[in-house]
């Protein structure tokens, strides 16, 4: 079960690292869409890390 949570926790990190580079690469779009596409890029790492929050919280059900 740690292996799948390592393995998503990877890919929602990944996620979070590209939203900070996509961050300063909006830097030279115009204004309007300087800030829609930051809130989209907030919103995709906030959510990303609460997932990854989630999946190290939950507890592993028995196989039973």
């Amino acid at each position: 079960m740690n292996k799948v949570r390592s393995v998503m926790t990877a890919f929602l990190a990944s996620v979070v690292i590209l939203s900070v580079y996509g961050w300063r690469w909006t830097a030279i779009l115009p204004s309007p869409k300087l800030e829609a596409a930051r809130t989209v890029l907030v919103l995709g790492s906030l959510i990303s890390l609460a997932a990854i929050a989630l999946i190290w919280k939950e507890k592993p059900r028995s196989a039973a």
